[in-house]
C-alpha cells in the first residue's frame, strides 16, 4: 500500500468544514478523489483524441458534405 502525505493544515481545514456541514470527511475525500479520477480520465481521452486528429487530420470531404445541412441563425 502506498502512503499519501497530506498537509496537516489541509486535513484540519477539511475536517473542520466537514464537521460544520455535518458530513463525513472521509466520505467527502473519497468523493473528491473519484471526481479527480473522472477529470483525469477525461483529460486522457481528450489527449488521445487530439493525437488521433493530429495523426489523421479530418479531410474537407468529411465535413463539406454537411455544410448545407447546418442551420445558421442570425445573432
Amino acid at each position: 500500500m502506498q502512503v499519501i502525505e497530506i498537509e496537516e493544515s489541509l486535513i484540519a481545514e477539511i475536517d473542520g468544514l466537514a464537521k460544520s456541514l455535518k458530513i463525513n470527511s472521509g466520505e467527502n475525500f473519497s468523493d473528491t478523489l473519484r471526481e479527480v479520477i473522472r477529470k483525469l480520465k477525461f483529460a486522457q481521452m481528450e489527449k488521445r483524441t487530439i493525437e488521433a486528429y493530429e495523426k489523421f487530420p479530418q479531410q474537407p470531404e468529411e465535413y463539406e458534405i454537411w455544410q448545407d445541412e447546418q442551420v445558421w441563425e442570425d445573432e
